[in-house]
């Protein structure tokens, strides 16, 4: 491949970070490079999949604005599999007490 262009090629994108999945042992399940887009939910959505994808049912995933994120999850096209692998959304203690 030609460094040049691929140089070039990865400069449009504008780079905003990493998305880390981790488990609750601390062990990276997966990490992607983040670019700025109009799509705000697909690296979380996509990690969803991934994580069902490979380790299936009863799956939880704590995420920091997990309230919204399933709600965004369960209207997603990732919805049906969400359900039939009875994924759940975590909250954190904190944010769970605001919301009572």
């Amino acid at each position: 491949m030609d460094d040049g262009k691929t140089k070039k090629s990865w400069g449009i994108y504008n780079e905003t970070g990493i998305f880390v999945a981790v488990c609750r042992h601390g062990l990276c399940l997966l990490i992607t490079d983040m670019v700025q887009s109009r799509e705000l939910a697909k690296y979380p959505l996509a990690v969803v999949a991934k994580l069902l994808d490979a380790f299936g049912d009863s799956l939880g995933g704590g995420y920091d604005i997990g309230c919204q994120f399933e709600t965004t999850l369960n209207n997603s096209s990732v919805g049906p599999l969400v359900h039939s692998f009875h994924h759940t959304c975590l909250v954190g203690a904190f944010h769970g007490h605001v919301h009572r």
